[in-house]
């Protein structure tokens, strides 16, 4: 396969996440997708500067290039040279656990990223620093309790990830999270870094035999079973852990 044939396939592999063959995984990636959305257009002001972190398939960098400029960086040169292609946009390939960035931008964006990180505190404080007094960071991030989390430590077993395969009938390769947190060590990690909180919640419920098996009826109850458990102390469970932080004023 040439660099050109694999980089593009890391890019349609992420894309496809959105639009799994299974509705309940379709759903629980979209629904954290709908929640970023939402997020970003409640914080960003009017002709914003963005900054993300963790370009992924582009499917926000392409949102924030409608709304404003978008300075985003990535360690995968594939998703950097794909985002670099849509106007509005720059990106280089830089690594925001070393790397330190001006305080320009209104509104930083961080999504499934700290998960593939070891040193999250470190990426934390830089975001902080690159943005202006007041503004803001839309970040997610998997519970390491959740569900989903729990089932993917299975896939780590050679036999119980081809024995999925068979199943499923398409990709369900380890995840690559390496640094799992709760919602209490990462909430540890964004005082640390100087971040007020303005808004968390969590969403994306996951129960493999009904989700894998049962079809959109199997979707349905886990949306039930996400609204049941959402504000309890058990929306750990939840797989995604949604925040909406700020930069003091001062």
């Amino acid at each position: 396969m040439s660099t050109a044939e694999l980089r593009q396939e890391h890019i349609a592999f992420q894309a496809n996440l959105y639009e799994s063959n299974n509705p309940t995984r379709r759903w629980l990636h979209n629904v954290r997708r709908d929640w970023v959305m939402r997020a970003l257009e409640q914080v960003a002001p009017s002709q914003p500067h963005f900054i993300e972190i963790g370009i992924g398939c582009g499917i926000y960098t392409q949102l924030m290039a409608a709304r404003g400029q978008v300075f985003a960086i990535d360690i995968n040169s594939a998703f950097v040279e794909a985002a670099n292609q849509i106007p509005h946009v720059i990106a280089r390939v830089s690594d925001i656990t070393t790397d330190q960035f001006e305080p320009v931008h209104d509104v930083a964006l961080c999504s499934e990223v700290l998960e593939h990180v070891p040193d999250s505190a470190s990426a934390l404080k830089n975001i902080f620093s690159s943005l202006k007094p007041g503004g803001y960071l839309i970040l997610t991030t998997p519970n390491s309790y959740s569900t989903v989390e729990l089932t993917a430590r299975l896939l780590s077993f050679g036999p119980v990830v081809n024995l999925a395969r068979m199943i499923y009938g398409e990709s369900v390769d380890d995840l690559g999270h390496i640094n799992r947190m709760t919602r209490a060590q990462l909430r540890t990690q964004i005082d640390a870094a100087g971040f007020e909180v303005v808004r968390q919640d969590n969403v994306a419920f996951y129960l493999p035999a009904i989700a894998e098996f049962c079809g959109e009826p199997g979707t349905r109850i886990c949306q039930w079973f996400a609204r049941q458990l959402a504000g309890t102390r058990f929306a750990s469970l939840l797989w995604t852990q949604c925040w909406v932080l700020r930069r003091p004023q001062s």
